[in-house]
């Protein structure tokens, strides 16, 4: 039993560090692109293409962090579940889900409507046209921030109720 709680233990910090690498990685690389594309739009545009579909890690840190976790609530015979700051910690992970899936993903979905109204130069000539497309990619620039780090530090405040497991 010792063993088993060891590869779960394991799993779930695989997990846990596979999402909130994952995160910060991705955090890291919109900010690149945030300086590019204030310097040179088509170059940001270019590099934006050969994104890694980081979506996919997450989603098996995911997987790993249920699997792991369930394993080790049966080995304890869910001890845990009363504790205050097991039951924050299994909000926030719900709560940093949902942000990914809803959040997340709906502004990645307008950077690329954006990026690719901007890549077609259809609307080049109309300047009305141009300024609200530059603020659409502002409001997106700032919904992205405030959804890395508030992902972010929800991974923080998760690894320090695992550490010092307040009651």
């Amino acid at each position: 039993m010792q063993t088993l709680y060891q590869i779960a233990l394991i799993t779930h910090i695989v997990g846990i560090t596979l999402m909130a690498g994952t995160t910060l990685i991705e955090y890291l690389l919109t900010k690149h692109f945030w300086k590019l594309f204030a310097n040179d739009g088509s170059r940001a545009i270019t590099s934006n293409e050969d994104k890694f579909n980081f979506h996919l890690l997450v989603n098996i840190g995911i997987i790993f962090l249920i699997l792991s976790g369930v394993t080790m609530l049966m080995i304890f015979q869910a001890v845990f579940v009363k504790q205050i700051w097991f039951q924050i910690k299994i909000g926030l992970i719900i709560i940093i889900a949902i942000n990914g899936s809803v959040v997340g993903r709906r502004q990645d979905k307008e950077l690329k409507r954006l990026i690719s109204l901007e890549k077609s130069n259809f609307y080049r000539d109309d300047l009305l046209v141009q300024e609200n497309l530059k603020a659409d990619f502002m409001r997106v620039k700032n919904r992205l921030d405030l959804f890395y780090i508030s992902q972010l530090l929800m991974f923080l405040t998760i690894l320090t109720l695992s550490v010092f497991k307040f009651n």
